[in-house]
């Protein structure tokens, strides 16, 4: 834990671990930075993350046949399913296809990160904040991401991360929003209120003014669709869409290949 903590985290626990070479000292294993996983179009691992004090699952989906270092589109899952979610959801042919069609090539890569909201012995953003870029130089891509895109709760969460200077756009699926203080006491994600006025995206708003913001929200998702169509109004959001659907997979991946196209439009 505490190497994690120390940025060499990263490089021991990546999933590609090494033999050192014959003669080699352990800190010169330590400096030798393994094959990188640049020629794969899907890359699965296990990191350890000092801010979530754990392991936790990194996914990371280029587009077929791109092998050079390219941006990041940080991808935050709904609270089932972890970050493997998004390869059930089809997100690699999907990103392929956005490329193909003349995108500018970028890779989504998800990570583990419960509620997206955290504890005390839990931090979700910090993860993202002080963990994630080592990770994503250990595999040759920007260790900066140019914008996220989120889920369920992975959508409130993307909006959260979205407030830190530096993102260019974000790209919101069915957030978990919520515009009153009993209704999110109500769901169990927050510790206190708190915590909730400092997390929710819709106290917020004034911090999106210089981001490409797109909202995405099925019209029979009774509990969300409301406070989706306020948080797009009160941004100005660049892309608002309110189709039929629910709250679930099929919505979701009927509206991805269109998010995905969003974010990476501002390359």
């Amino acid at each position: 834990m505490l190497l994690g903590g120390l940025g060499l985290g990263a490089g021991l626990v990546a999933g590609c671990q090494q033999e050192a070479p014959p003669g080699a000292s352990p800190q010169d294993l330590l400096l030798t930075k393994a094959p990188t996983s640049a020629t794969q179009p899907v890359t699965t691992g296990r990191n350890l993350s000092a801010g979530r004090y754990r392991e936790v699952d990194i996914v990371i989906i280029r587009p077929a046949g791109v092998t050079e270092p390219i941006p990041v589109c940080v991808a935050l899952h709904p609270r089932l399913g972890g970050a493997k979610a998004f390869l059930d959801l089809g997100v690699p042919d999907m990103l392929t296809k956005v490329v193909q069609a003349g995108a500018d090539p970028f890779a989504v890569v998800a990570v583990d990160g419960g509620n997206w909201v955290g504890n005390k012995d839990d931090d979700p953003q910090r993860m993202l904040m002080e963990d994630l870029p080592a990770w994503l130089d250990y595999h040759d891509l920007a260790s900066t991401p140019f914008s996220c895109i989120g889920i369920s709760e992975g959508g409130a969460g993307a909006l959260n991360l979205a407030r830190v200077p530096g993102f260019s756009a974000v790209a919101a699926i069915s957030p978990k929003l919520y515009e009153e203080w009993p209704d999110a006491q109500g769901s169990g994600t927050f510790a206190e209120q708190t915590q909730w006025q400092k997390r929710e995206p819709l106290r917020h708003s004034t911090e999106y003014a210089n981001l490409a913001v797109g909202v995405w929200c099925g019209t029979e998702d009774k509990d969300f669709i409301a406070p989706s169509r306020a948080f797009a109004e009160n941004t100005k959001a660049v892309k608002a869409s309110f189709t039929p659907g629910g709250h679930d997979n099929a919505y979701w991946s009927a509206v991805l290949p269109e998010a995905l196209k969003f974010v990476g439009g501002v390359l």
